[in-house]
This record gives structure tokens, C-alpha cells and sequence, in this order.
């Protein structure tokens, strides 16, 4: 990496990690768009700690005021117009402007069913919804995080690079304008096995809702 270069993170910088603060403060020195995660702090963070799970007490206890004065600044997508790119967290609905999609889909989408109902269920979704990227087809190809995949998503219109850091498994990225996608095994499992499996592709049939 060089001075030049832009960084963006895609969202969900803290819980279940070690270095929750730190991280965010790595992303404040770069780009970043929000996640469901910073998205639900904004929400709870009057809250008493003793109201909340662990895990969010927790991330609550190391951040401070300027942290969420942050994710309140942070954009839902940016856009890459030199490689035709566009990062959003979670997912989008086909035959919408990125502009137009609704804030809940591109925080939590991930399963759909036509003509494009969305769902923010993570898994045990119905056998006649797919993954969101077997629908989408532009104009602008998509990286996104928020799912956690058994190995990086690369098709045609969408990039996706969540691939379990905090389960054990690797930080991925993708570089761009190559299109090289780079990924460094976690040192270790901060969070055990993700509940109810990790999300599935294959070239034929598409990403699988989990399996």
C-alpha cells in the first residue's frame, strides 16, 4: 500500500472483536461507510449497560462521544466511479438506483424473493429466495461485507469479502482497479463458529441463503 491509496472499510467495525476502539479509530483515519453494527450503537448507546447484551456493554464501555459522532457521519454506500464500483454493507434490490435503495436493504439485505421483496433474515430463509446477488445486474458492480462466506464472492456485478476474520477464518479485501481480492488468516478465533453455518456459493446455482 502506498500514501496514494484509498482505503475503505466496509462497515461493522466493532463487537466480537479484541481492538474495538482502535479499529474505529483505524477507519477514521480512511473511508468508510456504515454498518448494522455501528448503526444499532447509534441506537442503543443511552442505553445502561446492564440492558444491553455483553458484547455490546462492552463495545459501549471503550468508545466514547467523537466514535459515535463518527458513525453518525458515516454514508450508507460510496461510490468508485473509475472502476465501475460502488461499496455498500449488505446487500441492494434489483432494478433500483443505489440512491433509492432503502436504508434497511443496504444494511441488512441479504435474501430475496421476486420481483424483490427483501428479507433481513441471516438464515433459514424460504427455498424460493435467493442471495440478492443473484439479481442484481448493474449498472455498477457491488463489494459488500455483512455476510459471512465460506471464501470471497466474485461474480460478474458483486464482490463479496466478508469472509470470518472474527470467526477464525480471514480478513479479505479487494484491490481495485485489478480486481485482485487478498485475504490474511485470522490470527485466531475471537468468536466461535458462526451460528447456523456460513453463507455458500458455487458457479451454477448462485450463493445459497446458508447452509
Amino acid at each position: 500500500m502506498t500514501v496514494n491509496d484509498r482505503v475503505i472499510f466496509a462497515g461493522d467495525l466493532v463487537d466480537r472483536g479484541p481492538k474495538r476502539r482502535e479499529c474505529v479509530e483505524l477507519a477514521m483515519r480512511h473511508s468508510c461507510i456504515l454498518g448494522n453494527h455501528e448503526e444499532k450503537h447509534l441506537r442503543i448507546r443511552k442505553q445502561q449497560r446492564k440492558d444491553v447484551i455483553p458484547d455490546h456493554a462492552e463495545t459501549i464501555r471503550v468508545l466514547d462521544e467523537s466514535h459515535f459522532k463518527y458513525f453518525e457521519s458515516l454514508p450508507l454506500y460510496l461510490r468508485i466511479p473509475e472502476a465501475n464500483a460502488v461499496v455498500v454493507h449488505a446487500g441492494v434490490l434489483p432494478g433500483l438506483p443505489i440512491e433509492s435503495q432503502p436504508a434497511s436493504v443496504l444494511l441488512h439485505g441479504q435474501c430475496l424473493r421476486p420481483p424483490g421483496k427483501d428479507s433481513k433474515w441471516p438464515s433459514k430463509a424460504p427455498a424460493d429466495w435467493k442471495f440478492w446477488t443473484n439479481y442484481w445486474k448493474g449498472p455498477e458492480r457491488v463489494i459488500f461485507g455483512h455476510t459471512v462466506l465460506d471464501r470471497p464472492l466474485v461474480s460478474e456485478w458483486a464482490v463479496g469479502i466478508d469472509t470470518g476474520c472474527v470467526h477464525g477464518n480471514a480478513l479479505t479485501a479487494v484491490v481495485l482497479p485489478e480486481w485482485r481480492i487478498v485475504s490474511v488468516p485470522a490470527r485466531k478465533n475471537y468468536w466461535g463458529p458462526k451460528g447456523g453455518g456460513v453463507a455458500t456459493y458455487d458457479v451454477m446455482d448462485g450463493v445459497k441463503c446458508y447452509s
